[in-house]
């Protein structure tokens, strides 16, 4: 395990939940993490070494069961967890074999799932278009009382006051829904095979946190999670266990 000491964050090669890795997470943040934003591995959907090394859906649930158990350890009560996934393939559904049981596991509470339209579309003759890709939104306990919440605008004017004049509306902005269609995905210039546009990870930064909170990516790719927390005056924790990212993500931050 190797740690990079920033002003505003630490970047740790290492594998996570590794109890060393976990422990470092703990010295640093001392119980004060208010966000994980993290996008863990898909389940062979993507043709690179990483994606896949576990090689059934249940052992992969079992993981990210693992990963919300060691979040309740280090995460403040009632913190949020963003987790990116897909949808998977045919005898390989990591992501929804884990939605059946977070709940009843652990004490993470689904809030919302979020999806990311994608301009970009792949598709097969007997098939539609695929154009999407899946954010679980999660609280730690209660769904209804996250930690912090700023309810988060759009760019985009409404034009109108409201649908009822008794509850006008409070913005004249729209209120961001759970798909998201105004971030187009990178196309060029990645670092990193599943590497995220850095508005992504901003706008839970924005909604869920304030200055000086700490965010933590505990599969950190590109290290994107720590461009979008330095950018809004946050601080980062980050792991990540190939030595080749690693060093991309150093470069990236300087």
């Amino acid at each position: 395990m190797k740690i990079k000491t920033y002003k505003d964050g630490i970047v740790i090669l290492g594998q996570f939940p590794d109890p060393d890795v976990v422990e470092a997470i703990k010295a640093y943040a001392d119980g004060k993490i208010k966000l994980v934003e993290t996008d863990p591995p898909y389940g062979g959907v993507i043709n690179n070494k990483w994606d896949k090394q576990i090689k059934h859906d249940s052992n992969f649930a079992d993981f990210l069961i693992d990963c919300m158990q060691v979040y309740r350890e280090i995460c403040t009560w009632q913190s949020a967890c963003y987790m990116w996934g897909g949808i998977g393939k045919p005898g390989m559904r990591p992501l929804y074999k884990f939605l059946a049981r977070v709940e009843e596991e652990t004490d993470w509470t689904i809030a919302n799932h979020i999806t990311w339209k994608k301009r970009r579309a792949y598709g097969i003759q007997w098939n539609y278009l695929f154009t999407r890709e899946e954010l679980i939104y999660m609280i730690l306990g209660d769904e209804k009382k996250p930690l912090k919440f700023d309810i988060p605008l759009l760019d985009e004017k409404r034009g109108y006051a409201g649908y009822n004049a008794k509850y006008p509306a409070k913005s004249e902005y729209l209120r961001r829904t759970n798909v998201w269609t105004d971030i187009t995905e990178l196309f060029r210039g990645k670092i990193s095979t599943a590497q995220k546009p850095v508005k992504l990870f901003e706008i839970p930064i924005l909604i869920h946190t304030e200055p000086d909170d700490i965010v933590l990516d505990t599969f950190a790719g590109s290290g994107t999670a720590a461009v979008a927390a330095r950018n809004l005056g946050r601080r980062f924790i980050l792991i990540e266990r190939s030595v080749v990212e690693y060093t991309k993500i150093l470069e990236r931050l300087g």
